[in-house]
C-alpha cells in the first residue's frame, strides 16, 4: 500500500513538473512571438529630438508600422539611420531575441552614435517625379504631368504644423540647414522628406532624397504622453 501511495506521489509530482515546465515555455514563446512580432511589424520610436514639433513633441513616443510601404506626401515616416549597415534577417531576429532577454538594454550590433547614425523621423514633402525647390524655408512642388509649382500645403491632404523659427540678428544665413534651394527634379523610387522645425532639422537637405529601402517605416500615431495623442 505504502509502496502504491509512493509511486502516485511520484506521477503526480513529474506531471506537475512537466506542467510547469510546459507553460514556462509556453509563455516564454508567446511573449517572445509577440516581441519578435513588434521588432519588425509594429514597433514604438521615442522621438529624442525637437525636430517634429509641433505635432511629434520631444520624448514623446510614437507608434510606427513597417507594412504599409504606399508612402503619400505629408506622411511622417522613419528614415533608416545612415552610413551603418542593414542587419540581415539572421541577425535581426538574434537582435530581438537579445533585446527581449535584456530589456532592450543590450545591442549586439550597435554603433557610436553621430548626426545621422541613428533612425531619423521625418515627414515625406517630394514624391517620385515631383521638381522641388525652397525659399525661405517655404516648399514648392511641381508634381509630375502638371504644369505649376504649389506649396506643400496646397497639395497635401493631411493636416500638419511647421515652424519656421525667426533667426537673431546678424546671424550668418550659411549656418545650419539652408532655407533655399534651386529647383531639383526626384527620380524613381525617391522620396524628399524634411523636418517639421525646418531651420533646425537634419533631412533631405543634407543627405538628399531617399529611396524607399531607406524608409523603415510608416507612423501611426503618437501615444505618449496621453495628453498628446494624434493620428499621424
Amino acid at each position: 500500500m505504502n509502496k502504491d501511495i509512493y509511486e502516485l506521489s511520484y506521477t503526480m509530482k513529474k506531471d506537475l513538473q512537466k506542467k510547469i515546465s510546459f507553460g514556462f515555455v509556453l509563455v516564454i514563446s508567446v511573449v517572445l512571438i509577440i516581441n519578435i512580432i513588434s521588432f519588425f511589424i509594429i514597433f514604438s520610436v521615442r522621438q529624442t529630438s525637437s525636430s517634429m514639433m509641433p505635432d511629434i513633441p520631444k520624448e514623446s513616443a510614437v507608434l510606427f508600422t513597417s507594412l504599409d510601404r504606399s508612402f503619400s506626401r505629408g506622411q511622417v515616416v522613419l528614415i533608416k539611420k545612415r552610413g551603418v549597415e542593414e542587419l540581415n534577417l539572421g541577425k535581426k531576429i538574434i537582435q530581438s531575441v537579445v533585446s527581449f532577454f535584456t530589456a532592450r538594454q543590450v545591442s549586439l550590433y550597435s554603433s557610436p552614435k553621430y548626426m545621422g547614425n541613428s533612425d531619423q523621423i521625418r515627414r515625406v514633402i517630394g514624391m517620385p517625379g515631383d521638381e522641388i525647390y525652397m525659399r525661405d524655408y517655404v516648399v514648392y512642388i511641381k508634381p509630375q504631368g502638371e504644369n505649376l509649382f504649389l506649396t506643400e500645403f496646397e497639395l497635401v491632404s493631411k493636416n500638419y504644423n511647421v515652424e519656421i523659427n525667426s533667426a537673431p540678428a546678424l546671424w550668418d544665413s550659411s549656418l545650419g540647414v539652408c532655407g533655399s534651394f534651386e529647383t531639383i527634379k526626384l527620380e524613381e523610387n525617391e522620396y524628399f522628406v524634411l523636418g517639421d522645425v525646418r531651420n533646425a532639422s537634419v533631412d533631405s537637405r543634407l543627405w538628399g532624397p531617399v529611396k524607399a529601402k531607406d524608409i523603415k517605416a510608416s507612423a501611426l500615431f503618437v501615444y505618449l504622453p496621453i495628453n498628446k495623442f494624434k493620428f499621424l
